[in-house]
């Protein structure tokens, strides 16, 4: 974006978000350990063909929310999360399923984008999270073990997004209405 008219000294790198300024929070607990966290909702594309043309037209179809997180080893929180899955009969599942106990524990992920140099504040909060795969073995060339967890989720918000303001001559975080109207104050 070139810089606005009558500004001085501009430096548009810094109005750049720094991947190590992103973190994970579950449970208002930010996750020290999850190192990236990337996902995408994908509509599917349906190809509609035109009578009496020679061309295709397209129509939406099905949503899909699919990501990866990945950690830094410190325990075996999220292994367990998947073999408490894996562990539980048929029918002990179907007891669970009676008393409203889900198979699978979906949770919140909320995710954050704070870069001081930044513009502004990114946060996404991800709901009915689910982890799909249970990372097993060791590597001894591994100086930090790292693993990769599949997730998907049911539904998305932002809770706060921007669109760059250049009205006033300096860029600013012009917070979009229902998304979090001010900034975030900080999580403690």
């Amino acid at each position: 974006m070139p810089a606005p008219a009558g500004t001085t000294n501009v430096n548009e790198g810094l109005w750049r978000f720094g991947g190590m300024y992103g973190s994970a929070w579950r449970d208002g607990v930010m996750l020290a350990e999850v190192i990236d966290c990337t996902g995408t909702v994908e509509v599917a594309r349906f190809d509609v063909p035109l009578v009496g043309a020679t061309r295709a037209a397209h129509k939406p179809g099905r949503e899909a929310r699919e990501g990866t997180m990945r950690v830094q080893k410190m325990d075996s929180y999220w292994e367990l999360e998947i073999f408490q899955f894996l562990s539980t009969n048929l029918h002990q599942r179907r007891v669970n399923r009676d008393k409203g106990v889900p198979s699978l524990r979906p949770f919140q992920l909320h995710l954050k984008y704070d870069d001081p140099d930044a513009l502004g504040v990114e946060e996404w909060m991800l709901d009915g999270c689910i982890i799909w795969r249970l990372p097993l073995g060791f590597s001894i060339g591994d100086d930090i073990v790292e693993r990769e967890f599949p997730i998907t989720w049911e539904q998305e918000t932002p809770l706060h997004a921007f669109k760059i303001d250049n009205s006033s001559g300096t860029p600013t975080a012009n917070y979009q209405v229902g998304y979090g109207s001010t900034p975030p104050t900080p999580e403690t």
